[in-house]
């Protein structure tokens, strides 16, 4: 499944299943992310990636790190 398709089965889960208002900033901020990414992307979910839980806090602790650092 490609990325695209894989965020709007979300987008529609959130939506549908969970009624949750396609009004939400986090709805809105969703269909941004659809939009920008290429039609033909697709992420492996089969380890072959580097989509591990480990390696995404890694990659988060670090994105808060810089942001906490930032000149105010």
């Amino acid at each position: 499944m490609k990325d695209r398709e894989f965020l709007i089965w979300i987008y529609y889960r959130l939506q549908n299943v969970h009624q949750d208002s396609p009004l939400f900033d986090y709805m809105h901020k969703l269909r941004a992310v659809i939009t920008a990414i290429p039609k033909d992307q697709e992420t492996p979910n089969d380890g072959r990636g580097e989509n591990s839980i480990d390696i995404l806090e890694q990659k988060i602790n670090k994105t808060v790190g810089v942001m906490k650092n930032e000149p105010k």
